[in-house]
């Protein structure tokens, strides 16, 4: 039964997360779309080919450790560590890793440039207007300038160019979605208004979403809209995140009578090039590679992904816990996946859990390669 509370609460979590990231929904323009929907995938072990390997924990960070990002190379793995009041950001690089300035990182591009934010980890309602969006360069972090209005806000995706994507909040409490330039002189390109932005990909086309009811959205440089279509049976969709043609987003389905159904799990994949749309059934949409493989954790909160009709559970290090698993990143080629897996015994932290951390203090970074 603990078990069952903690996955409803994960869940809830999301959705009260996404439905507060914003508060109008936008213009937009119709859509045709291919459905192609069915029962839940089943689901299957990975090949022997798909090994998991824990990363080094740097010295003098604080609870759990969680890769939460890859670039499309697979070269650099982004992680975060500390308390939700004091992130620690943390790079692997070729196999060394060190520990960045204090910020959350949330994405890296195959140039090692990293995006994300300083301020707290969200908690609850108006810690977002105390968080900044920035990059680091290699060297700095730098601030990424705020719209007309703004408080705080995420950069949430970098692609190859240097284009960033993010989230800002106003002091009303509605949200926009900002794209900057990081190339030459940082610059505000264009803002949406009462949009998320979450992922960007290297044509420029960004995707998240609008409200109400998490409606997804696509986007390019000039900041015209379009609303990304839902597949038959779901309430409402968000569009997550996106490589090459491809995006994805979790599906947010219909109520049923069937108390199991309260912790399915669906991914919606769009293909932005030819506008169709799909509801996979089995696991959630977190992350796409640009060869269209879904990772995301199934129903029961154990890691996995998505190629060709199946759905992989991905295997876990000694003494692994899947319910406390996440998957966060995922390379071009979809083989490789980053993320974080909670341990049954072993000592993780190089130094004790101070305040509330980001991360289970027996979370611990893993890789999955081969897969």
């Amino acid at each position: 039964m603990l078990v069952e509370a903690r996955r409803r609460n994960r869940r809830r979590a999301r959705l009260v997360g996404a439905a507060a990231g914003a508060a109008a929904v936008l213009a937009t323009i119709g859509a045709a779309a291919v459905v192609r929907a069915g029962a839940t995938t089943p689901i299957t072990a990975a090949g022997s080919g798909c090994v998991v390997d824990q990363l080094d924990i740097p010295a003098g960070t604080t609870g759990g450790v969680v890769a939460n990002g890859v670039d499309p190379s697979g070269r650099y793995v982004i992680g975060l560590a500390g308390t939700r009041d004091a992130p620690q950001a943390v790079l692997w690089t070729g196999g060394t890793v060190r520990v960045l300035p204090a910020f959350a990182p949330q994405a890296v591009s195959a140039a090692g440039l990293v995006v994300g934010f300083t301020g707290p980890v969200r908690v609850q309602y108006g810690d977002e207007k105390r968080q900044r969006p920035v990059v680091y360069d290699g060297t700095r972090l730098v601030p990424l300038p705020l719209p007309d209005g703004g408080l705080g806000g995420v950069a949430y995706a970098v692609n190859t160019h240097g284009d960033v994507l993010g989230t800002v909040v106003r002091a009303d409490g509605s949200s926009a979605a900002v794209r900057w330039r990081t190339t030459g002189t940082i610059a505000i390109v264009s803002t949406v208004a009462g949009a998320s932005g979450l992922g960007l990909n290297d044509d420029g086309v960004a995707v998240g979403f609008g409200m109400p009811l998490s409606h997804a959205l696509r986007w390019a440089a000039d900041g015209v809209t379009t609303a990304l279509p839902v597949p038959h049976g779901v309430d409402s969709a968000t569009a997550l995140a996106t490589a090459g043609d491809w995006a994805v987003g979790d599906a947010q389905l219909r109520p049923t009578d069937n108390k199991d159904d309260l912790m399915a799990r669906a991914a919606v994949r769009w293909n932005l090039r030819t506008g169709a749309v799909e509801l996979i059934s089995g696991i959630g949409g977190r992350r796409v590679s640009a060869s269209g493989t879904v990772a995301g954790t199934t129903s029961t909160d154990a890691p996995a992904l998505w190629r060709n009709g199946r759905i992989f559970a991905l295997p876990l290090p000694a003494g692994g816990m899947s319910y406390g698993s996440s998957v966060s990143g995922i390379t071009a080629d979809g083989h490789s996946l980053v993320g974080g897996v909670e341990v049954s015994a072993g000592a993780i932290s190089t130094s004790g859990p101070a305040g509330d951390p980001v991360a289970s203090d027996r979370t611990v970074p893993v890789v999955w390669r081969g897969c």
